[in-house]
C-alpha cells in the first residue's frame, strides 16, 4: 500500500482569519489610498477594520433597559409641571409599540420582524422606568409624533406645603419614682 501525500494548509480558519489571508490577493482591487501605503501598513489597516466590524457585529444594544432620568419633570409653556419622557421609536410602526405600567413601573416595548426571500430581520426595543413617588400611573398619557418620537406625560404630583413653623407638644411622662413621692406627701 502506497502512501499519498495530502497538502496541508495551516492558518486561522475563522471568518476573519480567512478574510485576512485573502487580503494579499485583493490588494490589486483597492483604490490608490490602499496602494499608496506599504503592504504591512495596509494589512494593519485592514486588520483594524476587521476588528471594528467584529466588535460591532457581536455587540447587541448596549443601552441598559432600565432608564434613569435625573430630572423627569418639566414646566410646560402654560406653567404646569409634568412628568415628561421621550423615546426614539422611529424604526417601529405604531402597532409594534406597547406602553404599559405594572405597579409603579412604566414599560415601553417595541418589536419589529421583517421577513423576505431568504432573510429575516428582527429588531427589539425595551425600556423600563420606575415612576417617581406620587405619580399616578392612571394619569399617564402617550403621544407618538409623525417622526417616531414617543412622548409619555403625567401631571406632576401636587406638592404638599409644610407650614413654616410647627409647635410640637411635649408629652410628660411620670416615672414610678415621682408617683411614689407624690403618694407619701
Amino acid at each position: 500500500m502506497a502512501w499519498k501525500l495530502v497538502p496541508i494548509w495551516s492558518g486561522n480558519f475563522d471568518f476573519f482569519g480567512r478574510q485576512r489571508d485573502l487580503f494579499s490577493d485583493w490588494l490589486e482591487h483597492f483604490d490608490d489610498d490602499w496602494r499608496a501605503v506599504t503592504f504591512n501598513d495596509s494589512l494593519r489597516r485592514f486588520d483594524r477594520e476587521l476588528d471594528r466590524v467584529r466588535r460591532e457585529l457581536y455587540k447587541m444594544d448596549a443601552k441598559p433597559s432600565i432608564l434613569n432620568v435625573e430630572q423627569p419633570f418639566i414646566t410646560d409653556p402654560s406653567g404646569n409641571r409634568k412628568l415628561s419622557l421621550r423615546f426614539d421609536c422611529s424604526q417601529f410602526k405604531p402597532e409594534e409599540i406597547t406602553v404599559k405600567t405594572l405597579d409603579n413601573k412604566l414599560n415601553v416595548h417595541a418589536k419589529h420582524i421583517e421577513e423576505g426571500k431568504g432573510r429575516k430581520s428582527y429588531q427589539e426595543f425595551t425600556r423600563e422606568y420606575t415612576l417617581p413617588e406620587n405619580v399616578d400611573p392612571k394619569q399617564l398619557k402617550s403621544h407618538l409624533s409623525s417622526d417616531g418620537v414617543l412622548e409619555i406625560e403625567a401631571p406632576a404630583p401636587k406638592a404638599v406645603e409644610a407650614p413654616k413653623e410647627v409647635l410640637i407638644p411635649i408629652e410628660h411622662l411620670h416615672s414610678k419614682e415621682n408617683s411614689d413621692k407624690g403618694d407619701k406627701k
